[in-house]
């Protein structure tokens, strides 16, 4: 795997997710992504990229990886990629090989994987050129032919409810407010996010988020040299291929490596 110029630098590159990830997230959504929802998920990915037993897998943004440790079963190997050195820390023993790296420069060689996939909106956290940056890795490290899924907030959704308001108390105890403000012109999303501990103690951030329309998919898709196979969501996932349901939560676009 080999380092990428630029790579160590955009590592120590300070960000808005430095603040958002990490106990913030995890406290406030730990109740949420549960066991089954996991195994859900995974379904999907496993079943859109038709992974086999001899395919090398990438992860982007793995998080704890919670699903690279249902997926790693399945397949020849799984790499799981985060910026966050806690994240994988504890993901640790979850049977994926863990590699440190920024998703605008992947530390591995073109074509080193069968299929890779990003889940819940981790591959675009930066403006659009940087969006368009860290889709092109993605598709370089994928082999020619190879699948890419890519998992967002569905912005059909969100441009009806521009700007939201939600709070609910956690079950250990606290409380979390997130305030939602949707451009449905620049496809970006802004969410202010307060958890208040069991103890008293706060915790905020605000995450700067960009969903892409069905419509703006294919060039998208096309830019960094791959083709796109359909949009779907994780409730349509096992249906043949359709148009995106709008009042879906979330958008998967499938892409294949253009040979």
């Amino acid at each position: 795997m080999g380092a990428v110029p630029g790579g160590r630098a955009l590592l120590t590159e300070p960000g808005w997710t430095d603040s958002w990830y990490g106990d913030l997230y995890d406290e406030s959504v730990a109740d949420l992504l549960t066991p089954r929802l996991s195994e859900l998920e995974s379904a999907a990915i496993r079943r859109l990229l038709g992974m086999g037993s001899a395919d090398r897998v990438l992860d982007l943004a793995c998080g704890h990886a919670r699903h690279a440790r249902l997926l790693a079963p399945c397949v020849r190997e799984v790499v799981g990629l985060d910026r966050d050195a806690g994240y994988l820390a504890r993901a640790r023993g979850s049977g994926a090989d863990l590699v440190r790296g920024d998703l605008r420069a992947l530390p591995f060689a073109a074509g080193a994987f069968d299929a890779a996939y990003s889940w819940y909106a981790s591959l675009f956290v930066y403006d659009d050129p940087g969006n368009e940056a860290a889709l092109r890795e993605a598709a370089r490290v994928v082999r020619p032919g190879g699948r890419l899924l890519v998992q967002h907030a569905n912005p059909l959704v969100l441009a009806r409810r521009p700007v939201e308001r939600t709070e609910r108390d956690l079950p250990g105890g606290g409380r979390v407010a997130e305030d939602s403000h949707y451009d449905p012109g620049t496809g970006r999303d802004r969410l202010k996010r307060r958890l208040t501990r069991r103890d008293g103690t706060v915790l905020a951030g605000t995450a700067h988020l960009r969903y892409y329309t069905p419509e703006e998919w294919e060039p998208l898709a096309r830019r960094a040299g791959l083709r796109l196979v359909r949009i779907t969501s994780t409730s349509q996932a096992e249906r043949p291929p359709e148009r995106l349901d709008e009042h879906a939560p979330d958008l998967i676009a499938l892409a294949e490596k253009l040979e």
